[in-house]
């Protein structure tokens, strides 16, 4: 499927570079039309794929806004977020509340250490030095922008639902922040080194459960409300698009100056 769109987009890319009024623009802006061009090759990462996660991530960043500006301003959000809390209080049962308790330690600040120390272990042994600076500034970068969100936004946590106590603002999630770009980041590794669809497949499928997990346990113990968490899980994915940006962007930049000597 990768080989038939890389090849479609090249013939499509070769059709246009023969159109007269592109011939036209190429010859007369020849370092802005190559620049252009670029951004459509399918060969290596600074091209089409590079364009394509700064396009998902202006996306992204507007939808995050939106949502923001809709929680602050909008009541209809505010009520369904409190009608959505309101049903899984009258639903909770003791079991799913301690199994979702236990599933909700995955999006915390000491599974991060815990899971990215040993990860960091393994990169060390493998000489992945590109890996490890990658992950730990998108694990910064987590912690430092839901700090700055639930102390910009200081909206209160869910009233009188709670399963147990939170003592900080409630928006945005850092759970649902921190298992979308933590358990990104891993899978990604991890499907970087695996050779089989299927088990890529696997990889990635564990990673999006445990994810959704984490952040429904947040509205299910009562500690967030639904905008909460999908807000958290925006700023994840923003973080975790940075993050295989730049090890991509690394590792390009790596093999270019191995392959040319400087």
């Amino acid at each position: 499927m990768k080989d038939f769109l890389s090849h479609r987009i090249r013939s499509f890319l070769a059709w246009l570079v023969r159109q007269p009024l592109v011939a036209r623009f190429r010859k007369q802006f020849p370092g802005l039309a190559g620049f252009i061009l670029n951004r459509f090759d399918t060969s290596n990462f600074l091209g089409l794929p590079l364009t394509l996660l700064l396009l998902a991530g202006l996306v992204n960043m507007a939808l995050l806004t939106e949502l923001t500006e809709d929680m602050l301003e909008t009541e209809g959000i505010v009520a369904f977020d409190e009608q959505v809390t309101a049903g899984f209080f009258a639903a909770r049962t003791s079991i799913l509340s301690q199994f979702l308790y236990f599933i909700s330690y995955f999006g915390t600040r000491e599974a991060t250490f815990i899971l990215g120390g040993l990860a960091t272990v393994f990169f060390l042994y493998k000489r992945r030095f590109v890996a490890i600076v990658a992950f730990w500034l998108v694990m910064a970068g987590v912690g430092l922008s839901v700090q700055y969100g639930k102390t910009y936004i200081q909206r209160d946590r869910p009233a009188d639902v709670a399963y147990y106590q939170e003592h900080n603002y409630s928006f945005p999630s850092g759970h649902a922040t921190t298992s979308m770009a933590l358990y990104g980041m891993l899978a990604y590794f991890l499907m970087r080194r695996l050779k089989k669809g299927v088990q890529r497949r696997l990889v990635l499928a564990a990673a999006v459960i445990l994810i959704l997990l984490v952040g429904l346990s947040r509205i299910y113990l009562g500690v967030h409300f639904l905008s909460d968490v999908l807000a958290g899980y925006l700023l994840g994915i923003l973080w975790l698009m940075v993050g295989i940006s730049l090890v991509e962007v690394m590792l390009h930049r790596r093999n270019r100056r191995l392959l040319t000597g400087a």
